[in-house]
């Protein structure tokens, strides 16, 4: 028996069509679809309630409303445009994205009483500066007498600076192979890095020992490498506790970085710069080369915008998370940024109750995100509460068994933008399967641009725990890896999985080796186009009503 195609749309008489049949269903656009089907169908018109039911020769009954449809005849509508379903679907990144992103312009804040105006350097200025200069045989610094400044210098290039002076900066340069610097201050302070190389084999290259914020400004023209050393020594001690030291370029506070210079960090012992508080990055160039940890790790949270006249341009390289905020949020609305990790590329890692003060959201606003993971179960990107993209470009790639694009702990929200996700990988070891998008909520689509290919065993473009309701933009889903079957372990290969699925407007194209669409709650259809089609079975596996829009459905059951 041949592969039987259905359309199923809103048809306006009673029909039954047997084995090799072939009739034409004309719409009230001006198109039709030619059907020859090898199915038996069953369809019955409600004149009253103007409903048709569907009954397929497998048990599904669908049930449409009749507004769309002029006509149905074995004869083929004259003048009309045949409508026909988009087979050859493909996803593929666009290498003009990285070039075409819209970003958001930050608007300074110098409303003392509004917390966030302490993040903006335009409000800060400084009453003394002092200029420090490695070398391999020493540290000087320039005044070496600074009102309530005090330095101490171990083994000749370790400098650790005591501070309680409010408005001070530090510039730094030079080159050192086995020093570092320490900073304990009682105030917000500026260190501008102005040609820097410095590595501590044992410990921080850079270690700010204060809570309060510290604006890291790169010097324009000018290149900065910090490293550490696989082994730390021992940390000091601070009001008898042990100081934090967690990484090539550590603060206990705020860090916000601007400038257009550049800043290369390595780290062989811990994450590559790390806040125990927030990071903020305003513009600059900033390359993890490595981390042996995680590229940026931050407290509170983690912020990308973009000044007015400079654009930030982060890249990492990690064996860890590419950036982890363990707290708190991560807000991204301008710049590139690139990820290559093991591990997770983007993460909110917070896995208690989020309440008012904690909210482990991930929120792409703007900018050029894209993000590559190899390891087994790596989400390139995983929010622990909420994910939600209004705005920007995202290109993602997954490897590794089990991953994840996109892995929500509550809901994705996409609003605008566009994102591409291309997701390979077999079964995990905990037998976890790939996805796109992942979210153990619902998924909401309005606008934008999504392209989504798995191609691992068992993997779901779009798996949802609750409800998925597309209200517009244009939306690819691919998922073409045969099904996993193991013993009593039995994963279906789908474009949509979940609980229900609303759709009300926008396009969605999918493709799938198993069902393309399965909806405990059933499918419904008020306006927009679904093109569902599936290689081995049946389009949809759940009930549809349909009071508008088109669905178009390709059967792949033998």
């Amino acid at each position: 028996m041949r592969k039987g195609i259905t359309i199923m749309l809103c048809l306006a008489s009673f029909l039954q069509a047997h084995a090799q049949s072939k009739y034409y269903v004309a719409n009230n656009n001006g198109t039709y679809q030619g059907i020859t089907t090898a199915e038996t169908h069953q369809m019955e018109f409600d004149a009253e309630q103007k409903l048709v039911a569907i009954k397929l020769t497998n048990g599904v009954t669908s049930q449409f409303a009749t507004n769309k449809v002029d006509s149905i005849s074995f004869t083929q509508p004259a003048g009309a445009k045949e409508l026909t379903y988009t087979e050859n679907l493909g996803v593929a990144f666009d290498e003009n994205d990285k070039n075409s992103y819209k970003e958001i312009v930050e608007t300074i804040i110098t409303d003392e009483n509004n917390d966030e105006s302490g993040d903006f350097i335009e409000n800060y200025s400084t009453s003394k500066i002092a200029t420090i200069t490695f070398t391999e045989t020493g540290v000087t610094i320039t005044p070496d007498i600074i009102d309530q400044v005090s330095y101490t210098v171990v083994d000749k290039t370790h400098l650790m600076i005591n501070s309680s002076r409010s408005k001070m900066a530090y510039r730094v340069s030079g080159s050192c192979s086995n020093g570092s610097l320490k900073i304990y201050s009682e105030k917000k302070f500026q260190l501008a890095l102005n040609g820097l190389t410095l590595t501590n084999p044992k410990g921080p290259a850079i270690n700010i020992q204060s809570g309060k914020t510290i604006y890291v400004t790169l010097a324009a023209g000018k290149t900065n490498t910090l490293c550490d050393g696989e082994t730390y020594n021992e940390p000091a001690y601070s009001n008898g506790e042990p100081e934090d030291q967690k990484g090539t370029f550590f603060s206990e506070g705020q860090m916000i970085f601007s400038g257009t210079g550049t800043l290369n960090v390595k780290s062989y012992g811990g994450h590559a710069i790390c806040s125990d508080d927030y990071i903020r990055v305003r513009s600059g160039n900033i390359n993890i080369l490595s981390a042996a940890k995680d590229g940026f790790n931050a407290n509170e949270s983690f912020r990308v915008g973009r000044m007015a006249d400079a654009s930030p341009t982060i890249t990492i390289n990690a064996s860890g998370d590419g950036i982890d905020c363990g707290k708190g949020n991560i807000l991204i609305e301008a710049g590139n940024i690139t990820v290559n990790t093991v591990d997770d590329g983007i993460t909110t890692s917070y896995d208690g109750v989020a309440n008012a003060t904690i909210d482990p959201s991930i929120n792409i606003r703007g900018g050029f995100v894209k993000v590559t993971t190899t390891g087994e179960k790596g989400m390139a990107i995983k929010s622990n509460a909420n994910y939600t993209q209004t705005g920007g470009t995202v290109q993602i790639t997954t490897g590794g068994n089990g991953s994840k694009a996109v892995s929500s702990e509550k809901d994705i929200i996409f609003t605008g933008g566009k994102l591409t996700a291309m997701v390979s990988g077999a079964i995990s070891s905990d037998n976890s399967s790939a996805a796109g998008f992942k979210c153990n909520n619902n998924c909401t689509i309005t606008d934008g641009t999504i392209g989504i290919n798995c191609n691992g065993t068992g993997a779901k473009a779009i798996n949802a725990d609750g409800n998925v309701v597309i209200d517009g933009g244009a939306i690819t889903l691919l998922s073409t890896g045969k099904n996993y079957n193991e013993g009593s372990d039995d994963k279906k290969t789908r474009a949509v999985s979940a609980l229900s699925y609303t759709q009300n407007g926008g396009t969605v194209l999918m493709k799938s080796y198993d069902k393309s669409i399965v909806a405990t709650n059933g499918i419904t259809l008020t306006n927009g186009t679904v093109n569902a089609f599936s290689e081995s079975d049946y389009a949809l596996g759940s009930a549809a009503t349909q009071s508008g829009g088109w669905l178009l459905t390709k059967d792949g059951k033998e």
